[in-house]
């Protein structure tokens, strides 16, 4: 409780000190990044959103982030937002991003569409087409001519990168594909699917099925061939990587080490082969000698699990990305952390039993929602109810600034209640989706509410639809106005967008 009391307290101060840091807000000295493709009636943007894939651009300098707001590219040594690329297809929400082995190319799964980013021209490229579902992993050739894709619908599929052609596909496994690898010499191709613990290897000029490796125990949750395509690594579920032989099939080597789940895609060789990376739930990076099997170096690196892990091409460096919602740049002799840089400013709230809480302006009066969709309202100086509301499944109170009204808010339902007779004012049913945060506007006139991508703002008088901002990237879990009611904050996903009052758009509702 007390870490909860301390947390919403600096983010407090925190929305104090950046909405009341000047009058004239286009004054301030932040960074440009924080401008960059804003929505519609939005001033800045705190935050880079939250952070997926990642991979090095050949330069070794810099480096490609996926998040929910679109592409970053960002310097590899200090971290610094060099370019965002928000026009990439239908979706933002990416399932796996690769980069082409020449660095021209990007490439991104948005559910059954994968998109291509021409990082010359920093433009999009193509979509290409053909899957019917979701798609979980994607690989160049090593020539970069050509990408495949494994999906949901059991298939991988092959597409030409020059002119986005569907190529060819090949068909075996009876589950969702998980994970597709281009050997090095790009004769075969290697997939794995969801359940049937089996690796198979395909030939991509005949697509003939090459070899099944079987025996490995549990579900796989990834795979990597070795440089020299002769072998190549698979980790699942029991925390240990094993070494294949391609051509017999056979298990030549079993690593041994990480204390819990080796994290899906933070199996990486060096450049010559002699060296195998893992990152695990355990929060270590290991690196291992493939040729003896021996652990070399543990690196230490996050206080969560490590979900990602990539290799400069220069082979020194090491980035690492984490569920601490951090990325940290090592380097790979001494296991020195060179750089970090954090995703997310805040973290998503966490309920129990009771799903919301408010405080009266006056400091005397308690608000709190159960799940028992009641909400009481508690006399702080005796400890007992004044009075209980029978409202709807509460995720979000807030009182008014005078506090006469309180606002409740859930799935679907936004509600104010006149706190003085415990009656409902108005039953507001137009709110889109669940509403996660609500906020009254200093004169207590404008009740805003948040929910998927979109803040709506109501007339607290009559109940009436005044306006819509839309843009944000995901659930927003936050907002506040400022003290003047100029500008309007939301946040959650790693990133605080500000909006401008004066340009509200209004939708058709």
């Amino acid at each position: 409780m007390r870490r909860s009391r301390l947390f919403c307290g600096t983010l407090t101060l925190f929305f104090a000190s950046v909405l009341g840091f000047a009058q004239d807000y286009t004054g301030w000295q932040l960074p440009d990044y924080t401008r960059w493709h804003l929505p519609e009636g939005a001033i800045v943007r705190l935050g880079r959103s939250w952070l997926g894939n990642f991979a090095f651009l050949p330069d070794g300098e810099r480096f490609a982030v996926s998040s929910g707001i679109g592409l970053w590219i960002c310097d590899a040594r200090t971290g610094e937002e060099l370019e965002l690329f928000t026009d990439v297809g239908t979706k933002q929400r990416w399932n796996r991003m690769v980069l082409s082995s020449d660095g021209s190319t990007l490439a991104a799964a948005t559910d059954h569409e994968v998109v291509l980013w021409d990082l010359q021209t920093n433009k999009l490229d193509k979509v290409l087409v053909g899957h019917e579902d979701r798609i979980y992993s994607l690989a160049f050739s090593p020539n970069g001519e050509i990408l495949a894709g494994g999906s949901r619908d059991t298939t991988i599929r092959l597409w030409t990168v020059r002119t986005g052609e569907l190529l060819k596909s090949f068909v075996g496994h009876t589950d969702r594909i998980r994970f597709v690898a281009y050997a090095n010499d790009g004769k075969t191709l290697a997939c794995v699917s969801w359940r049937d613990n089996t690796i198979l290897i395909w030939d991509v000029e005949t697509e003939e099925l090459v070899k099944a490796i079987t025996g490995h125990p549990g579900r796989i949750d990834g795979i990597v061939y070795a440089p020299d395509s002769r072998t190549l690594a698979s980790i699942g579920q029991d925390s240990k990587i094993h070494i294949w032989d391609v051509g017999t099939g056979k298990r030549l080597k079993t690593l041994i080490g990480h204390t819990d789940r080796i994290s899906i895609g933070t199996l990486i060789y060096s450049r010559d082969g002699a060296t195998l990376f893992s990152g695990s739930w355990d929060g270590t990076i290991r690196v291992w000698d493939v040729h003896t099997g021996e652990l070399i170096k543990t690196i230490t690196a996050h206080t969560k699990g490590a979900h990602s892990i990539a290799y400069t091409p220069d082979g020194k460096s090491l980035v690492s990305g984490s569920w601490d919602d951090e990325i940290r740049l090592w380097y790979v002799d001494t296991g020195h952390l060179l750089q970090m840089f954090t995703g997310n400013i805040t973290d998503p709230d966490s309920r129990s039993g009771v799903n919301a809480i408010a405080l009266h302006p006056d400091g005397r009066t308690l608000a709190v929602a159960t799940d028992e969709k009641v909400v009481g309202l508690w006399d702080l100086p005796t400890g007992k109810i004044k009075a209980t509301l029978a409202a709807h499944r509460v995720q979000a109170l807030v009182f008014s600034p005078d506090g006469n009204m309180l606002a409740s808010s859930g799935e679907g339902d936004l509600c104010l209640w006149d706190v003085r007779t415990a009656k409902l004012l108005h039953n507001i049913v137009k709110a889109r989706g669940s509403v996660y945060a609500i906020a009254f506007s200093p004169d207590g006139q404008i009740l805003a509410s948040a929910s998927w991508k979109t803040i709506e703002l109501w007339n607290t008088g009559t109940g009436e639809y005044i306006g819509t901002f839309t843009g944000y990237p995901g659930w927003i879990r936050a907002v506040a106005f400022s003290p003047d009611g100029k500008m309007l904050a939301s946040g959650n996903n790693g990133t605080v967008i500000l909006w401008d009052m004066n340009r509200i758009p209004v939708l058709d509702k």
